[in-house]
């Protein structure tokens, strides 16, 4: 990995400038070197994961749909490290299950023994892990030497490290799902993308369909919001407001992670729905479940007869 010549940040294969100063690469220095791949795209939810001869498989891992054969202009670039699962696929399914069954009351009663489940498929889903170190600069309202008001204007600056955050790149996982999932993820267990382990899983890694130059926006937005929370305590006062952060980032290095996660297609009453569980924490799960449409009816049945009585009650008084 070469560096920047003006300010020494690391430089990545593929990147056209510096992510810290923005100074143009060398020609020589940005040639990509990665090899040209074959990718599997899907047609509806657009996940790329790399074509293996071994597995051919046409349905995409994270939506059950059709996938092309695609050649990407651009080398393909891949995770080098991923966290490994924890959760088998008994675990998957029995969290499934104890999921549907705490649904709530719109739910169908009969949902957790009715639910047949069509598809389970391990996955590992695309991410930036990123270290930086920045300038931040704050403003804020807090109580502290509020007088006739009720808060006062502050400001100030801190320099912050930020270490291992995870910035979603995946295009197989929406990122709300991707946000669900990532605080339960244990970075520190993380390997070597190919080191084996005895709970490895034959899981397809999906692939990153942009370079870190091009995610630049995304990765500096992360950073702003870890700088948010992180210049809370630094606030004066018992109440505080309107925090806003302004960060010169100073170094800057980004991984390519792959995050585990188990996807799972059931359906009930002939209509497919889809769930996520995490791949270390059998106890995260979420996704779409069925409405019990004669509760939901006899619910507003019974608010429309109350909503009648009071009328009745009103127009006699």
């Amino acid at each position: 990995m070469s560096a920047c010549t003006r300010c020494s940040s690391a430089l990545e294969h593929g990147d056209l400038r510096c992510a810290i100063c923005a100074l143009p690469v060398p020609f020589e220095s940005a040639s990509p070197t990665s090899a040209y791949a074959k990718v599997l795209r899907c047609r509806e939810c657009g996940a790329a994961v790399a074509f293996s001869a071994e597995h051919q498989a046409p349905a995409c891992a994270f939506c059950a749909s059709t996938m092309e054969i695609e050649q990407p202009v651009d080398p393909l670039e891949v995770a080098r490290v991923r966290v490994p699962f924890s959760v088998d696929r008994i675990d998957a399914e029995a969290s499934l299950r104890g999921w549907l069954g705490t649904r709530g009351w719109f739910a169908p009663t009969e949902l957790r023994e009715g639910a047949v489940l069509e598809s389970i498929h391990p996955l590992y889903w695309a991410g930036w892990l990123v270290d930086a170190r920045a300038r931040v600069a704050w403003t804020a309202d807090s109580d502290q030497g509020a007088r006739r008001s009720a808060w006062a204007p502050h400001a100030g600056e801190l320099a912050l490290t930020f270490d291992a955050i995870v910035v979603p790149a995946s295009r197989g996982l929406r990122r709300d799902e991707c946000h669900l999932l990532l605080p339960y993820y244990t970075i520190e267990t993380a390997l070597p993308i190919d080191a084996a382990t005895v709970t490895d899983l034959d899981a397809p890694v999906e692939s990153f369909d942009a370079q870190r130059s091009a995610a630049r926006d995304v990765v500096q937005g992360a950073i702003e919001r870890a700088a948010k929370t992180r210049v809370e305590p630094h606030v004066p006062g018992r109440r505080f407001r309107n925090i806003h952060v302004a960060c010169l980032v100073e170094s800057q290095t980004t991984e390519r992670i792959a995050l585990p996660a188990w996807v799972l297609a059931y359906r009930y009453r002939g209509k497919l729905y889809r769930a996520i569980v995490h791949g270390q924490r059998r106890e995260v799960v979420f996704g779409s479940s069925p409405l019990d449409v004669k509760k939901i009816a006899m619910l507003a049945g019974a608010i429309l007869a109350v909503l009648a009585v009071i009328a009745i009650i009103v127009v006699l008084h």
